[in-house]
């Protein structure tokens, strides 16, 4: 959040509110990543759009379920698991499915919800109300104190404290944003959904790129 110093005394007067703003923001997507990570597991519907500058470079849809840092990702271009530690992705139309080990800031990349753990360890916040599909909404900005990766995360979240919208900057500016919607929560997801299964695919070839 930028802070004017126009001089001392208003500067005085203002740091107070700004502190409480910055408190407000926190609390909301306090509120949103608690809702989203109270129990159980996860599921939602998305379309992800890529930018450079403001022009969209591509877009896809599809669904996530992901528990914790776990994920399964099924999409109009991909298809991904993870466990945790281990990414497979399977491209539409490929016979191959490619098997990583992703770096945190390439998880952030790829999962909406990593807001989750990034806003705990934010330098800044701010919040304003939007007007998001003709619904009344909150929209949270933070900048993430490590600029390794992700630069700055913008969630709009509805009255019910559910994210409906996420946009992130990455270290090169470019924008990706995610809109979501038929979230829901407390799903019970077993452990095999988070891999890759190579009997469901016997016709695949596995490259390990690790």
């Amino acid at each position: 959040m930028k802070k004017y110093l126009l001089i001392t005394v208003l500067s005085l007067v203002l740091l107070p509110c700004e502190r409480g703003l910055a408190q407000e923001a926190k609390t909301i997507i306090e509120a949103a990543a608690s809702k989203i990570s109270s129990g159980g597991g996860v599921s939602a519907s998305f379309q992800a759009t890529n930018f450079k500058g403001t022009k969209e470079l591509g877009t896809t849809s599809g669904t996530i379920s992901f528990k914790g840092n776990k994920f399964y990702i099924k999409s109009n271009s991909v298809t991904a698991w993870c466990d945790g530690q281990t990414l497979w992705s399977l491209l539409q139309g490929s016979d191959e499915v490619n098997v990583t080990s992703p770096t945190a800031d390439e998880m952030q990349q790829i999962n909406p919800y990593t807001f989750i753990g990034l806003y705990k360890n934010a330098k800044s916040f701010s919040t304003k109300k939007v007007s998001y599909q003709g619904k009344s909404c909150n929209e949270t900005t933070f900048t993430p104190k490590s600029q390794a990766g992700i630069r700055k995360l913008v969630v709009i979240t509805d009255q019910n404290n559910t994210p409906v919208n996420i946009r992130l900057k990455d270290k090169r500016g470019n924008w990706m944003r995610f809109r979501i919607s038929n979230v829901k929560t407390g799903q019970n997801f077993p452990e095999e959904m988070f891999h890759f299964d190579k009997s469901k695919y016997p016709k695949i070839e596995i490259i390990d790129l690790r």
